[in-house]
């Protein structure tokens, strides 16, 4: 779409500054005229048709729709200049300000938003598979399917879907998408629906959690380690041999400083 774009807004630019040389003597009407032609083009026809499109399931698509808003927007951001550049020298006038250049600005935001959006409700619909026993007669022999799965698709679309966005923006996304999974994962032995959990119980949720902690080690950015903290923590009080420890305040914040003071104790309640 932007490349097409591009070349149909210089053909039109062209053939219009062509038009009025031979047929109109104000300038400065033309100049304005044509100013507000492209805004408005911009804006209501560019910027309004990508926007619509944000509503769209398809993770892909969201991710296009925010990369051809970070073109247009520097596309718009050289389109002044170059209108400020064909103005005649006699014309005195400021620097020229499109109203789409900042529309395009503010609405990466919202498809951002809309990736995250996406993204977090993938992983919803993958943890809600989850299927934990958590009164096994037997500890687990390996990670969940639902944990693999996700893992497969936080790696896919890291190393596909995103591949075209500015790392800073990929890592946002990342921090985000683990964050929420972290929160997520923690919520299934919280849930009023689990009464009791035994250690087979524990030790699955446990091996869970390991198994996504050395995927994240592996991605090689060490800040996102930190959306597993309270996870890990919680997992590993849940473990732990003398779980007084917790309601000590100078062990717990050296030990356990992440876990919630509250989900704590709820937790240790129901393991049996």
């Amino acid at each position: 779409m932007y490349p097409l774009c591009c070349i149909d807004i210089r053909n039109f630019l062209n053939q219009f500054y062509f038009f009025a040389s031979d047929d109109f003597s104000r300038s400065d009407i033309v100049d304005k005229t044509l100013e507000e032609a492209l805004d408005e083009l911009l804006s209501s026809k560019v910027c309004d048709t990508l926007v619509e499109r944000l509503a769209s399931q398809y993770l892909g698509q969201i991710v296009q729709i925010l990369i051809n808003l970070e073109h247009f927007e520097l596309a718009c951001h050289e389109l002044e200049l170059l209108l400020e550049a064909a103005r005649p020298q006699n014309c005195l006038g400021g620097p020229i300000k499109l109203k789409a250049t900042e529309k395009f600005k503010s609405n990466k935001k919202a498809a951002e938003k809309r990736i995250f959006e996406v993204v977090n409700s993938k992983i919803d619909d993958l943890i809600e598979t989850a299927e934990y026993d958590w009164m096994a007669s037997a500890p687990p022999m390996e990670p969940s399917n639902y944990m693999q799965t996700l893992t497969r698709f936080l790696s896919n679309i890291m190393n596909s879907t995103l591949l075209g966005l500015p790392t800073e923006i990929k890592e946002l996304i990342y921090f985000d998408a683990l964050s929420h999974a972290a929160n997520m994962i923690l919520s299934l032995p919280l849930s009023p629906d689990v009464k009791n959990i035994n250690p087979n119980g524990v030790m699955a949720l446990a091996k869970d959690v390991d198994y996504l902690y050395d995927f994240v080690d592996s991605l090689g950015v060490p800040i996102l380690r930190e959306n597993l903290d309270e996870l890990q923590q919680t997992v590993q009080l849940m473990q732990a041999e003398n779980t007084d420890e917790f309601y000590d305040i100078s062990t717990r914040n050296k030990k356990y400083g992440r876990v919630d003071v509250i989900n704590g104790p709820v937790l240790l309640e129901k393991y049996v």
